[in-house]
């Protein structure tokens, strides 16, 4: 009998840790100490992030507000699914993947799920991060174009791209 509750309980905890977990709040990171990445919500809990994989680039969100979504494995949310809502100065911004189209620089937006075009001039600084996750801080115009205002590169950045891996746009 005591075995057959120990498996029931060990079914539902295995069963629970599937379930898919919702957090939004801030982030607050550092990869360059080696330390947890972690969301703080708005009651003050905080959380510790998984973010391996697709959601690498949650750990250099340092000060924005995001929503993430994952199943929780032994106290850490596995990150599967998120969202930046505010990069810190309340602000647009568009975060993903840097690409080129022909000449024009385009950034595959994860909040819309829509290819924004970067504004060319203001985008010149981006080109050396192209292929990475990035963070751009910017405004929509009337013709559809962002115009970068700043950016954070949302991965490891190498000595050939850049020493700081984040600016401000011209």
């Amino acid at each position: 009998m005591r075995t057959r509750s120990a498996v029931s309980i060990a079914m539902l905890a295995l069963s629970c840790a599937a379930c898919s977990t919702h957090r939004m709040g801030l982030i607050i990171a550092d990869p360059r100490a080696n330390a947890p990445t972690v969301v703080r919500d708005q009651a003050g809990v905080v959380t510790r992030l998984g973010t391996q994989g697709e959601a690498g680039p949650v750990a250099y969100l340092n000060g924005c507000i995001v929503e993430v979504d994952g199943p929780m494995v032994f106290g850490t949310l596995q990150v599967h699914d998120w969202r930046v809502l505010d990069a810190g100065d309340g602000s647009g911004n568009f975060v993903g993947l840097l690409r080129t189209y022909g000449a024009r620089i385009v950034l595959d937006d994860r909040n819309s799920g829509s290819t924004v075009i970067l504004d060319d001039l203001s985008a010149a600084p981006l080109r050396p991060y192209v292929g990475l996750n990035v963070l751009v801080i910017g405004h929509l115009t009337a013709t559809g174009y962002v115009v970068p205002v700043a950016f954070r590169v949302l991965a490891p950045v190498t000595r050939s791209t850049s020493t700081a891996g984040q600016g401000t746009a011209k």
